[in-house]
């Protein structure tokens, strides 16, 4: 680690959570009143998943029952990846409503328009967002991943980041800090942590740690529920294993570890799993137990950029690539530079006057950055290679930088140990983690380890718009099963114990399959096979594609009662039924209609798949979305959840039980 991310080990007591009797919400703290015991999931999916979760929370922030909204009634709210840039950083914000972060419901689309207008609200115009809204911080260049690239080598070559920490420190610098969530040294580690509320901080951490009481926390921001879960994943070896499998992790303001017993071992060669400890406390190592409580020592908290940095960690690898690519092409290097050129350089300014920074390197890099962003762009990439040579970085040692940074990797690690044999290890080694979607990209898991969830709304936000497949899904005697002929993102087959679909195979069972697509996934099945058929027939019809394929007349939602299974990877006590409501982001022609034909022209024809950039369902790759992109996605989110031809299905779920 970078010498300032790394410092003095701090002794901190902390206790543990065993989940070997099974979890519930209600252990931690009361929330209230939530009738349907409700559990909200955003899938993860990058940039898009972030927007369409936004529109999500604000549709269930105007849907009201008996006086308070749907979102202030659910119990938890479960997320991934790009559902937890939205999700965490809204649970925890402080002093701002939740119109102001995530905008205003707008209820007919027809309102809609492509730029400010007499009689027509800023929620209402497609091309701004408004001050403090999350979309303002991936509308720019530097949110590229080429751009996010430039910055985490900046921040590696200037700040000492090291390469386990640059894509969690980016997503703090980026996503986070903008609402004070992220709060750096002069280096840009983290210098927080966070809990649930002031009495449990005082109980959880201050009591036992009276030495932490001036470090900055993050609370919840009102009310109390729902209490937030953020998914991440860590790789754990397994023995004959061609490949490394992955366990679920999950963080919230009370515990963080790993609440089942998946198999494998972790860089110590421990079992993981068995619960959590107090998340200020995890990355840390244990030196003996006490009294019930757990002696460690710790570098730092674990902070809120760590956990939801590394449950978007699938972007670290793709970073890693393009430094990769430039090891051997320093030309295209600096083409892409040039791409970002204006951002970088307002974004190092500010760095530099926030940080009193005065490096000489980096003084000559911004007066250089400087010059050339105001001028033409002919020739740039040439006079910032000459720019980077004055300063020492030619093209030898660019190439060595690129080099030692695809080398090292990006991907995060950290200190872990199970709680269920906390004894001392010599030669602690980290272990490296992984985004949680890389394992369960739902989110439903993770919810459904607390046993007092009775409902869950799965928001599904692919990149994969559902449509028509040569083959179907295929039972234990191999024999095709009818009306299941419907491809769906890879991340719902495997919940049913299928494998995501492969052309020539359709959907296949793991049961029995040595050979099997994404052996990663193949321990999440929570509910039986035979409905996965069913959920895939439903889906399909109740979108309206019955009246023609690919004609998605109306929202993708279907609810399903589900049988719950055991499941020790994720520490789920089954033998319950739960009712779970699909959303499915895909085109809804229904709102589609209703929009102005100005608007309708700019997302183009309904039925060309690659209009509009392939609206709703945007690459993950595509990290930089324009404001209206945000808007039309969080505006068709919204809608699906509180138009009033869909909101009963969401009001049904919060039905007193």
């Amino acid at each position: 680690m970078g010498f300032l991310f790394k410092r003095k080990p701090q002794t901190i007591k902390t206790r543990t959570t065993h989940t070997g009797s099974g979890l519930r919400i209600d252990d931690f703290f009361d929330p209230g009143p939530t009738p349907g015991n409700v559990g909200v999931c955003l899938s993860g999916g990058g940039s898009r998943a972030m927007t369409a979760g936004m529109g999500q929370l604000r549709g269930l922030a105007h849907l009201q029952l008996g006086g308070r909204s749907l979102l202030d009634q659910t119990r938890a709210l479960s997320t991934v990846s790009g559902g937890s840039w939205i999700g965490q950083t809204f649970r925890y914000l402080q002093g701002a409503t939740v119109e102001e972060y995530l905008n205003a419901y707008v209820a007919d689309p027809g309102r809609l328009v492509l730029s400010a207008s007499p009689g027509h609200s800023q929620a209402e115009t497609l091309d701004e967002l408004p001050k403090g809204n999350p979309g303002r911080n991936i509308d720019r260049k530097l949110f590229s991943p080429v751009g996010l690239a430039v910055s985490a080598f900046v921040l590696w070559k200037f700040f000492k980041v090291p390469p386990d920490m640059l894509w969690q420190t980016l997503v703090g610098t980026h996503l986070l800090e903008p609402y004070d969530l992220y709060q750096p040294s002069k280096r840009r580690a983290p210098d927080s942590f966070f809990s649930f509320d002031q009495a449990s901080l005082q109980q959880d951490v201050l009591d036992l740690n009276p030495n932490l009481d001036d470090e900055t926390v993050h609370l919840l921001a009102p009310p109390r529920q729902p209490l937030p879960i953020c998914n991440q994943a860590m790789f754990v070896d397994q023995p004959g294993s061609a490949f490394e499998d992955l366990a679920p992790v999950q963080s919230t303001p009370f515990i963080t570890g790993i609440l089942g017993t998946p198999g494998g071992t972790d860089a110590n060669r421990k079992p993981p799993g068995g619960g959590g400890v107090t998340s200020f406390a995890f990355s840390s190592r244990p030196q003996g137990e006490v009294n019930g409580l757990i002696t460690a020592e710790q570098q730092r908290q674990w902070a809120l950029t760590d956990s939801i940095g590394t449950s978007s960690a699938f972007f670290a690898e793709k970073l890693q690539n393009l430094f990769s690519d430039w090891r051997g092409d320093v030309d295209d290097f600096f083409a892409k530079l040039d791409e970002v050129l204006e951002d970088l350089e307002q974004w190092l300014r500010k760095l530099a006057e926030d940080l009193g920074l005065a490096g000489k390197l980096l003084a000559l890099l911004l007066e250089g950055l400087g010059e050339l962003a105001g001028q033409a762009r002919a020739g740039r990439p040439e006079r910032l290679e000459r720019l980077f040579a004055r300063t020492g970085m030619d093209r030898k040692s660019l190439q060595a930088d690129f080099a030692e940074l695809a080398i090292q990797g990006l991907i995060p690690q950290y200190d872990y140990w199970p709680v269920s044999d906390p004894s001392p290890v010599s030669d602690f080694r980290p272990t490296r983690f992984a985004d949680g979607g890389n394992l369960e990209n739902t989110g439903i898991a993770g919810l459904l380890a607390y046993g007092d969830i009775d409902n869950v709304i799965a928001f599904v936000n692919s990149s994969t718009p559902m449509a028509s497949a040569p083959l179907g899904a295929f039972d234990d005697q191999g024999r095709e099963i009818p009306n299941s002929r419907v491809l769906v993102d890879g991340q719902i087959p495997p919940l049913f114990g299928y494998q995501p679909y492969r052309d020539g195979r359709g959907y296949r069972l793991y049961a029995g399959d040595s050979n099997p697509e994404s052996p990663v996934t193949r321990n999440s099945q929570l509910f039986p096979s035979a409905a996965f058929a069913d959920l895939l027939a439903g889906l399909w019809e109740r979108s309206g594609n019955a009246a023609g394929p690919g004609s998605n007349q109306h929202a993708a939602i279907c609810r399903q009662t589900l049988s719950l299974r055991d499941n020790q990877w994720f520490g789920i006590q089954g033998g319950r039924d739960i009712g779970l409501l699909w959303v499915y982001n895909n085109r809804v022609h229904d709102w589609y209609r209703r929009l102005s034909p100005e608007v309708q022209q700019e997302l183009g024809a309904f039925d060309d798949p690659d209009s509009f950039s392939g609206f709703p369902n945007y690459s993950t790759l595509n990290t930089d979305l324009d404001a209206t992109q945000i808007n039309l996605l969080a505006s068709l989110s919204a809608w699906v959840v509180a138009d009033a031809d869909n909101a009963e299905a969401f009001l049904e779920m919060y039905a007193a039980t």
